[in-house]
């Protein structure tokens, strides 16, 4: 998001602190696993079985449906789902062409569809079914709403869909993404929303292996508040969720991580608190709190057993790395890799993968019981009214009453696919509960249940657990914004905010001296305010140092001068790449070619496709042209460049050239025979052109370097669901090496 070059102060801080320990309301459902982020509702009087087939207890349905857990907030239900269009292979070009994904809105109390926000997939392996993976995340206090997409956007809603602020996260900070959809969910905790995912991105974060990073915006503008990497080199893409609790006097963000541990960090200052490591594999089961307990599972190899999965409970108030020391207690040999448990009353409910319902003593770990609910559990079970919901994936949906001594069945439903689709409809998602209703998202529906009287009652939420005193001497200072980017010439207002050493607000600093590194060469400083060189030659990066007492901080800053930017890499030797670019640092290497310096790209560890962000994702209206070359004889790469997410490529390897935007579903359908040669450049050239006020036309162009540039465009494309801005880039499927040189971009002049 491009920065306001005047930051207003947060004015909320000192109310922040006099509320931190504020009680939720039992009536929404503004957060995946509930108002107290652990599985429970305090409703009660809830329905104990329904059904399709008859209409018993059931308010409404859908006929749209998802993969993630629905919200509830102010009597709106949300939810981040794929569009219904038939991607298949013997699907038609009019339906696959307006596949995407969106954002919709119900009204809680009778179904009605208030507003959708529908829009494009865009650089992504992800195929559509794995589309809407996150859940939203609402905010009571503004009645905003959160949204974390598989391509890599956190997007903020008013709630009538109008979008307040919004970051593309892949090209502002190089969010890395896997093929099988893995995306967390953002969670809102006080003035922040909070989200992880794993990142490579420019200057000291450029450097492999990426890490799980955790990123904190201002929940009302979305200024980025600090970003804290956690734990080491990731085994998988994951989706484990945090939770945050007071503990021991702290409040923390406790987190499952790529890493295979859990981890706890500050929640208002990303410090990093302390690590325990469990599996040899991406942790994917989310945490619960429980005083100064941590509750977590997985169902992957052990770090120190033969058996395969664990839950674990941990002691939080130990800082460093507890691997050693902060076990309570475990149980190996429990394969629960996708679930969130449930804590309530002094008992722990684990789903497991193979769907059984283990129960623990919360204490002691004594195994209580297990119940056998089906076959595959993913969706977390949820406990009310002395119930728990639990969900299979084939489709089944349990309500069971369970006690310290056993567990009874109440009802058991089972739905069947619908959309012609055969067999038994899919469950991945976690239910909601707000004002007597039960919410289910399934892959074909979401459904409605609950009394028709509407009658419902309520237990009080208890409140966090107190923090610690507040401190009176400065223990850390952050300097905010902490990263963003600016047009050459403007100015960004930086804010100095302190904290005591249990991460508490102490107070806005005014006096802080402001130092820039060499990075923002021709840039000044007066008192609070940077303001960029006026006509640096091409984008510069670099960092901005706030000094206080002995104390500092630092923050990110990117300067964009205006178009035309020239790289040939003359300039450039070792591992180093253009200072302002993502995701650029060892994918692409200044290499010696000839008589000219070009970038390469080799072969590497992970996925073999990679994009290199160039500029911010606000930019339209321009031309990027690149020269490009692919070595080898079986296997050769295929090269590309993108403007406003579209990228145009020279597919050598199947003598093939194409405009895509969705690598998972070719739905542009824009391919034509092309053949390139190994050994021998090419000019490739792109630009995205409005057409009326709902598309574009894409236009793209290939010769070779040493001929004259035709007239025609090679290759055009229409899109009715457009991407209408997007930063440029480059693209490249790894098989053999690759060039790059004379990347140009320029204005579009027509």
């Amino acid at each position: 998001m491009r920065s306001r070059l005047q930051v207003l102060l947060f004015c909320g801080l000192a109310a922040l602190v006099a509320t931190s320990g504020s009680v939720a309301d039992a009536y929404d459902w503004a957060y995946w696993r509930g108002p107290e982020m652990n599985g429970v509702s305090r409703e009660t009087g809830l329905i104990d079985d329904w059904s399709l087939e008859d209409g018993k207890n059931v308010l409404w349905t859908s006929d749209i449906g998802g993969r993630a857990a629905p919200i509830v907030l102010n009597d709106r239900v949300y939810l981040n789902c794929r569009t219904d269009n038939d991607v298949s292979l013997s699907a038609k070009p009019e339906d696959k062409i307006g596949a995407g994904q969106q954002v919709v809105c119900w009204d809680a109390k009778t179904g009605e569809v208030l507003w959708k926000d529908v829009f494009p997939v865009f650089q992504t392996d992800i195929p559509a079914p794995r589309v809407g993976w996150a859940s939203p995340a609402g905010d009571p206090e503004t009645g905003n709403v959160i949204v974390h997409t598989v391509d890599g956007m956190l997007i903020c809603y008013t709630p009538d869909g109008e979008r307040v602020w919004e970051h593309s996260l892949y090209e502002e900070y190089g969010k890395i993404s896997g093929y099988g959809g893995r995306t967390t969910t953002p969670i809102i905790d006080e003035d922040r929303v909070i989200v992880s995912f794993l990142q490579l991105n420019w200057g000291d974060t450029a450097k492999p292996p990426p890490t799980q990073t955790f990123y904190a915006f201002d929940k009302r503008d979305g200024k980025l508040l600090w970003a804290t990497p956690i734990g080491g080199a990731p085994e998988d893409t994951i989706y484990t969720n945090p939770a945050i609790g007071v503990i021991d006097g702290v409040r923390q963000l406790v987190t499952g991580n790529a890493d295979g541990g859990c981890h706890g960090l500050n929640a208002r200052t990303g410090e990093p608190l302390w690590s325990f490591h469990m599996s040899r594999r991406g942790l994917n089961a989310s945490p619960v709190i429980s005083g100064n307990k941590v509750y977590i599972s997985h169902g992957e190899d052990n770090i120190d057993s033969i058996e395969f999965g664990r839950v674990q409970c941990i002691d939080a108030t130990q800082r460093g790395d507890i691997t050693e020391t902060g076990s309570v207690w475990r149980d190996d040999g429990i394969k629960a890799g996708y679930t969130a448990p449930i804590i309530h009353d002094g008992i722990l409910y684990v789903l497991s993968d193979i769907g059984g319902l283990h129960a623990y003593d919360a204490e002691t770990g004594e195994v209580l019981w297990l119940q056998k609910i089906g076959t595959v559990g993913k969706g977390s079970p949820v406990w009310a009214d002395g119930k728990i919901y639990v969900m299979e994936v084939n489709g089944r949906i349990w309500v069971l009453r369970p006690s310290r001594e056993g567990c009874e069945v109440l009802s058991k439903n089972e739905l069947l696919a619908t959309g012609g689709q055969k067999g038994y409809d899919e469950i991945y998602a976690s239910p909601a509960i707000s004002n007597g209703r039960i919410f289910f998202v399934t892959r074909d529906r979401t459904i409605c249940v609950g009394k028709e009287s509407g009658e419902f009652g309520e237990d009080p939420i208890p409140p966090m657990a107190p923090e610690a005193e507040l401190g009176d001497e400065i223990a850390s200072l952050s300097l905010i914004p902490y990263e963003t980017y600016v047009n050459a010439g403007d100015a960004v207002e930086y804010e100095v905010r302190a904290y005591d050493k249990h991460g508490r607000f102490l107070k806005t600093i005014d006096d802080f001296e402001l130092t820039a590194d060499d990075g923002l060469k021709g840039g000044t400083v007066d008192e609070l305010t940077f303001t960029s060189a006026s006509s640096p030659e091409m984008p510069q990066a670099g960092l901005l140092t706030a000094t206080f007492e002995g104390k500092e901080a630092k923050a990110r800053l990117r300067v964009f001068p205006p178009l035309p930017w020239k790289w040939n890499f003359d300039d450039l030797s070792g591992v180093r790449v253009p200072p302002a670019w993502v995701n650029g640092f060892l994918k692409l290497k200044p290499t010696q070619i000839g008589d000219e310096m070009a970038m390469k790209s080799s072969v590497g560890p992970g996925k073999p496709s990679f994009d290199t962000w160039l500029g911010p994702p606000e930019m339209s209206n321009y031309v990027i042209q690149a020269d490009v070359r692919v070595e080898g004889r079986r296997r050769l790469s295929s090269p590309g460049i993108t403007n406003q997410r579209y990228s145009l490529i020279l597919k050598a390897n199947s003598l093939k050239l194409g405009i895509q935007t969705w690598q998972a579903h070719l739905r542009l359908g824009a391919e034509m025979k092309y053949r390139s040669d190994p050994g021998k450049w090419y000019t490739l050239k792109l630009v995205v052109r409005p057409e009326g006020e709902d598309k574009v036309r894409v236009l793209g162009k290939v010769w070779p370097r040493d001929e004259e540039e035709p007239e025609e465009w090679t290759i055009e494309a229409v899109d009715p669901l457009p991407n209408k801005q997007g930063s440029p880039g480059l693209y490249c499927y790894r098989l053999a090496d690759t060039y790059f040189d004379n990347v140009l971009v320029t204005e579009d002049q027509e």
